[in-house]
């Protein structure tokens, strides 16, 4: 079969099913548009979810007649000031976007600039120009899509209702609001104006608008800057945490991507923070030099690639990690009242989610009423442990009912308080004089003696009778020799017998019953995908919570006030507290704020 060249009609319909999907993705690319022409008000409208019509209007630099003429044909574009497609500091620069938009839809272009006292429109049908006429208007440009699709009908059979398209155009629409907190943006479905936000030099007033007072309320500050990277915005405190992924917003050089590097890095901080399944909430913004990034690695610029990923990656999450020390993991959620005044049920108290089953329960009960009223686990005790002696470890403790008064003092450190009250044998009611504070006392003590565990635990090796012979590829345990050191610690043995080869011999001493091949696989996996070692440490941390879960004060034990005031004491000193070691909280804050719209008081 002879080949020939296709013709350009074909040419853009191919660009547009890469470009535009579906009616958010022509949002998507004229509002970008906007941007880039310096607009400082944008305002969007769409009849039939963007089906039938979508206009896009803003008062940016504009174009004149020829420039009008020129912005329709393909690969045309004033967004390249040079040669270099990896020095891009604009949104569209492919040229791709109007001339696919227009071979699939009745496309209309009116614009104006300051340079001319004219406004011109330019009338286009599929591939066919109807014409340029006078028009009048301000400085800006004003592009209406009508009849998407209409030119390639088998994509509309690809299109989902239009309660799931206009939900597209909604989340598109405010994506780009969020990352231009100072451009007024304005949304329209049909003749009822949905959003309206004005120019703010304030990002967490536009994340209040768009995400609500809630994100806003649960959410602390990131500022971070090394070796030429930026990364700011705002963190959740881990348990402000959501069923799914949705409430991460990542953003390179104001471009809203999806991105393994921001999301692994995210996943990575908060892991044994939040419960397994559950995922923060963040808006983060990375400013980094333009030539370090690729944004031409997807048609629809949703996916970049980092000129040096790794390096992107550890700075994420070091920063995560040190913001979250530093404060985020200390907090809960402030959301307690809302669920109050929602009716609906609060998933700290009584949801299955995160309750003790009525199994766990019983077991609880029958744990303590077997063992001493002493819980708490000394420093020297974490120092070494397995499982043969779980049981005693359970039973000793420091003596705390002559190291504490029954009311502390008051001060910034105690700011959870005093113990007032004990119910069912598992809460504990505090307060500190504005607030009321309720612990779950299992939870909290075993984030500390998880915490405990971590600073001060080096795992013996067990020496396995027959070692394991694994089959690895070779980039795979160039990997595992890179972290050897790491894996020693936590007592993971092995010995490189050829370039694909290597032989467990040890393991740690805790694991019963280890599928060393298999552990191993799974690290060296791991590793090599996402090129550390945290992976390593989030298999740890599961062994960690296991003793932490069986080793610390559980819910049916009976506690005095003074032995309640110790426990909120050596919370008070723990890192990550808000929350136990499988992520769920480990106490709520009531205020007084809290406490009226629970009554209703106004």
């Amino acid at each position: 079969m002879a080949i020939k060249l296709l013709s350009q009609t074909l040419i853009n319909q191919i660009a547009a099913g890469e470009v535009i999907e579906r009616p958010a993705s022509v949002i998507k690319e004229l509002v970008e548009n906007a941007l880039d022409a310096d607009a400082s008000e944008i305002i969007v409208k769409v009849v039939d979810a963007g089906k039938s019509f979508i206009s896009v209007s803003d008062n940016g630099n504009g174009m004149d007649k020829d420039s009008l003429e020129l912005c329709v044909l393909s690969h045309a574009t004033s967004k390249l000031s040079s040669e270099n497609l990896f020095d891009i500091h604009t949104f569209g620069f492919r040229g791709e976007a109007l001339p696919s938009i227009a071979s699939i839809s009745r496309l209309s272009i009116t614009s104006a600039n300051d340079s001319s006292s004219e406004a011109w429109t330019i009338n286009l049908e599929g591939t066919n120009r109807l014409g340029l006429s006078p028009a009048n208007r301000k400085r800006g440009v004003t592009i209406e899509v009508r009849d998407l699709f209409f030119a390639t009908p088998a994509r509309l059979k690809f299109l989902k209702s239009n309660a799931a398209e206009l939900d597209n155009c909604r989340e598109t629409f405010n994506r780009l609001a969020l990352a231009f907190p100072a451009v007024a943006f304005r949304f329209f479905d049909g003749d009822k104006e949905k959003f309206c936000y004005t120019k703010t030099d304030d990002l967490r007033k536009r994340i209040r608008e768009i995400l609500g007072e809630s994100f806003d309320a649960n959410t602390s500050e990131i500022n971070a800057e090394k070796d030429g990277l930026k990364l700011h915005g705002f963190i959740g405190v881990p348990t402000f945490n959501k069923a799914s992924a949705n409430s991460q917003y990542f953003f390179v050089n104001g471009r809203f991507v999806k991105d393994k590097n921001f999301a692994y890095a995210l996943k990575s901080a908060y892991s044994g923070l939040v419960p397994q399944g559950r995922h923060a909430a963040a808006v983060l913004f990375l400013q980094i030099p333009y030539d370090e990034v690729d944004v031409n690695a997807h048609p629809a610029k949703v996916e970049v690639r980092f000129k040096e990923s790794e390096k992107i990656r550890f700075f994420i999450l070091s920063e995560l990690k040190k913001a979250l020390s530093s404060s985020g993991a200390m907090k809960p959620t402030n959301e307690i009242a809302n669920h109050f005044n929602a009716k609906k049920t609060n998933p700290f108290f009584s949801s299955g989610k995160f309750s003790p089953s009525s199994e766990e329960r019983k077991a609880n009960y029958d744990f303590f009423a077997k063992n001493s009223s002493n819980f708490s686990v000394s420093e020297n005790q974490t120092k070494k442990i397995n499982p043969a002696n779980m049981e005693a470890l359970a039973m000793q403790s420091t003596s705390m009912k002559s190291e504490f008064p029954q009311r502390a003092e008051q001060n910034e450190k105690n700011f959870l308080g005093n113990a007032i009250h004990q119910i069912n044998n598992a809460y504990i009611v505090a307060e500190n004089g504005e607030n009321l504070i309720i612990v779950d006392q299992h939870a909290a003590a075993e984030r500390i003696t998880l915490e405990k565990l971590k600073n001060n635990l080096s795992l013996e090796s067990q020496t396995l009778l027959l070692p394991e012979v694994c089959p690895l590829r070779e980039s795979q345990i160039e990997r595992l020799q890179k972290n050897q050191d790491l894996l020693s610690k936590f007592g993971i043995h092995y010995e490189k017998l050829t370039n694909d080869l290597i032989s467990v011999v040890a393991v740690p001493a805790i694991f019963e019953n280890c599928d060393a091949k298999s552990m191993i696989t799974d690290l060296a996996d791991e590793l090599e995908t996402f090129g550390d070692a945290y992976s390593v440490d989030k298999k740890i941390h599961h062994i960690l919570s296991t003793i932490s879960c069986h080793g610390s004060l559980r819910a049916g034990k009976k506690l005095t006030i003074q032995e309640m005031n110790s426990l909120l004491r050596q919370m008070e000193d723990s890192p990550n507290i808000a929350q136990c070691c499988h992520g769920r909280p480990s106490y709520v804050i009531l205020s007084v704020d809290n406490l009226n719209k629970i009554f209703e008081r106004s």
